[in-house]
């Protein structure tokens, strides 16, 4: 554990190697987790959690487009939820969450990731989103 400099609390230092991404189960995740993820509607398709040492220290939830819309357009992917507990931000693991969820995205076929989330913006944009109303967008191109 080290000080954050930011907030002065505990927070445990992480490196890319000490966590792994799996797929999720939704009456496992941690209560402040569940309390926002139980509140997405409707309810996510894809969950994925990062795991530190068996306990869950991140997640994200995100709905795959079931059909394209009524014009024969994709519809995107949308990312619901990225949180990480406050003792392991600041390593990575959202950074790598968000990442994940896009390399699932694209292996489904996902041209747009779409994230109707206020923000913050400096850590979207950071990961090559851009804002736009309602949240930000990511477009993923063909190789």
């Amino acid at each position: 554990m080290v000080d954050d400099q930011n907030t002065g609390s505990k927070v445990m230092a992480l490196g890319q190697r000490d966590y792994e991404v799996f797929r999720g189960d939704p009456t496992a995740l941690p209560a402040k987790m569940a309390e926002i993820y139980g509140a997405i509607e409707p309810p996510p398709d894809v969950l994925r959690v990062a795991k530190f040492q068996q306990q869950v220290i991140g997640c994200y939830a995100m709905h795959s487009p079931q059909s394209p819309d009524a014009d024969g357009k994709p519809v995107p992917f949308e990312l619901g939820m990225v949180m990480v507990l406050d003792a392991y931000q600041r390593n990575g693991v959202g950074r790598w969450l968000v990442g994940h969820a896009i390399g699932v995205a694209e292996s489904k076929g996902g041209r747009e990731l779409r994230v109707p989330l206020p923000g913050p913006a400096e850590f979207f944009e950071g990961l090559g989103l851009r804002q736009v109303p309602g949240g930000f967008h990511y477009a993923m191109y063909p190789e």
